[in-house]
């Protein structure tokens, strides 16, 4: 659970940076991108990043550090948890985890480097775990795993 916890937030960080790319790209007034995040490995930092909207790109970020690595560049962000839950089944050792807040771009290099953003998330994660002794494993990673991280807002050079 807490391998979930960690890429959740390293990947709310990394998706929603790349708010930032549309105004590397150009000199263009601050408008609103869509954002997606999945990864489905549960052995694999990396995850695929998918923005929408005036920048249409796509990068890779990795979960542990939640640095975003994008087409001339990279980006560095922070994050604030406004709400979060997490439930587990006994039964079926699926755990479920939903997250929202807010992010900020605190940095970039290359065509990000002059890069500033900010808006909101919502990410949800399931896992499922192996029984041992006819309980929920723990201290193991997930066999199954998919995280969806949503984000949205202005960017601006």
């Amino acid at each position: 659970m807490k391998f979930i916890v960690a890429a959740a937030s390293a990947l709310v960080l990394a998706v929603i940076g790349l708010t930032a790319a549309y105004a590397a790209a150009g000199t263009r007034p601050p408008a609103t991108e869509q954002f997606e995040a999945m990864s489905t490995n549960p052995v694999s930092a990396v995850a695929t990043l998918i923005a929408r909207g005036p920048l249409s790109i796509g990068g890779t970020v990795n979960l542990q550090t939640g640095r975003a690595v994008l087409p001339g560049g990279k980006l560095t962000l922070a994050h604030h948890q406004v709400h979060s839950t997490s439930t587990s089944s006994k039964t079926t050792c699926l755990t479920t985890l939903t997250s929202s807040g807010t992010y900020r771009i605190t940095g970039g290099t290359g065509r990000y480097a002059r890069v500033s953003g900010h808006g909101h998330y919502s990410l949800t994660a399931y896992a499922y775990v192996a029984k041992a002794d006819g309980k929920c494993a723990t201290k193991v990673a997930p066999y199954a795993q998919e995280i969806l991280l949503t984000a949205s807002g202005p960017i601006q050079q």
